[in-house]
């Protein structure tokens, strides 16, 4: 195996671990100042070592930290640390998720789902409410060439970087009647998980083709640019 074909395979080995940097920042959930991402990390990266980044990243409100693992043939998980720090309040706790090893073979993104419960909700024109409910958590790592790229391109470091988030879709009674099945399925590691995934994407699409999540369609997000270590 020649060198660049190092570089070639690479993209499609597990992740290990990541390191979030939160671009509360930069991200109003309109837009994102991507400029002064770039600028605020490799101006880090101008002083710091790999690393001194990453106890860097640790140190600031809201880092998480992602750990990849293989499951099975066919499934992965990614284990997720909870933020801190005050703004860290509003959102809901994870824990982890699975996913297909397909979205790393077939270089797409990475999504994981679970409904948990929570104690914190947001409401449109109602703010934040501190009160109990249930929360459908939807994750991503975006992991296609053109993210990939466009970070790899901008930013000085030595591994890949990429966009992560987490959208919290605070449930009301009907739509949490509707996705109740998948509520437990979706954090147990059993033989037909690939096939619980596959079964809740259809769900997901019907729950986002509802003419109130047309209308609103999250209560809160969370992005992430990534670092892997």
């Amino acid at each position: 195996m020649g060198i660049f074909d190092v570089f070639k395979s690479k993209k499609n080995e597990i992740y290990n671990t990541l390191h979030g940097l939160d671009l509360r920042d930069w991200n109003d959930g309109y837009k994102a100042d991507n400029k002064g991402i770039i600028k605020f990390v490799n101006d880090k990266l101008k002083k710091l070592s790999n690393e001194e980044f990453i106890k860097f990243l640790k140190k600031r409100d809201n880092y998480r930290k992602f750990v990849d693992q293989d499951l099975s043939d066919t499934m992965k998980k990614i284990s997720i640390t909870e933020p801190k720090g005050l703004s860290a309040l509003g959102l809901t706790k994870l824990g982890f998720v699975y996913y297909p090893k397909s979205c790393i073979e077939k270089d797409i993104s990475i999504m994981g789902f679970r409904i948990v419960d929570t104690n914190v909700r947001y409401e449109k024109g109602e703010g934040m409410k501190f009160e109990k409910g249930k929360t459908l958590v939807r994750f991503r790592i975006h992991k296609e060439n053109k993210d990939t790229e466009y970070w790899d391109k901008k930013i000085n470091w030595n591994n890949r970087v990429m966009s992560a988030g987490f959208q919290f879709v605070d449930l009301d009674e009907d739509e949490y009647k509707f996705l109740k099945p998948f509520e437990n399925k979706l954090k147990q590691n059993k033989p037909n998980l690939w096939q619980i995934w596959s079964d809740y994407l259809e769900a997901d699409d019907a729950l986002f083709s509802t003419n109130k999540r047309k209308a609103y369609p999250i209560n809160r997000f969370q992005s992430y640019l990534v670092f892997e270590e």
